[in-house]
């Protein structure tokens, strides 16, 4: 029997020199069935309120106040706290579900290339150049045929910062047969995956396209 995984949305307040600094993690749209993209959102404001009316784009002067200074007056160290947060929080997403950056500041060609900068340390990030983002995949990849023949079960890694690419792909989730007696070697099990993996190179993964 299948059943469907409810995606809640996530916050994470938490205060620097006085200032409140708000990190959300928003289940936006499924762009495959069973599959999602989150969006991530993060600022620094005088009030929960305020910072709530900036996520929601709220047409008033508090979230307009905000949207000119996203990051407050306390340089990089609520970026620091927000990035380790979203770094933790993207295992707690249903595999094949996708986390997404995009940049909305006042200077998003500045913003994006920041993120180009950051994305060669985590080379497990994907790239959307056109639209200006940056995408994480929780694995397994949406396209494996993992799917087909087993049942996911995601795991959450010791180090929230996991590189999820070579053996480190396989720390990110266990599985076992849909079919139980159905049963395999972890040979023929690791045969599987490379295969998946072999065929990543041919598969253009989707872009969000979101506002």
């Amino acid at each position: 029997m299948s059943y469907r995984v409810r995606r809640k949305f996530t916050s994470y307040k938490f205060c620097v020199n006085g200032q409140i600094c708000k990190f959300f993690l928003d289940p936006k749209k499924e762009y495959l069935p069973g599959f999602y993209f989150w969006n991530v959102g993060f600022a620094v404001g005088k009030s929960n309120r305020q910072l709530n009316d900036w996520y929601r784009e709220k047409k008033n002067k508090r979230a307009k106040k905000l949207r000119m200074r996203l990051t407050g007056k306390s340089g990089i160290k609520p970026l620091s706290i927000a990035f380790r947060k979203m770094m933790e929080l993207r295992w707690l997403m249903e595999p094949g579900d996708a986390l997404v950056i995009k940049c909305h500041s006042l200077e998003p060609e500045k913003e994006f290339k920041a993120l180009l900068r950051w994305q060669r340390k985590y080379s497990d990030w994907k790239i959307n150049e056109k639209d200006r983002e940056i995408m994480w995949y929780r694995p397994p990849y949406p396209h494996e045929d993992l799917y087909k023949h087993y049942n996911i079960i995601k795991r959450i890694p010791e180090d929230p910062f996991l590189i999820a690419e070579g053996l480190n792909y396989l720390l990110c989730f266990d599985y076992s047969p849909k079919v139980q007696h159905n049963v395999q070697s972890n040979l023929q099990k690791f045969d599987q995956y490379t295969q998946a993996q072999d065929s990543d190179t041919a598969v253009v993964l989707p872009t969000s396209k979101l506002p």
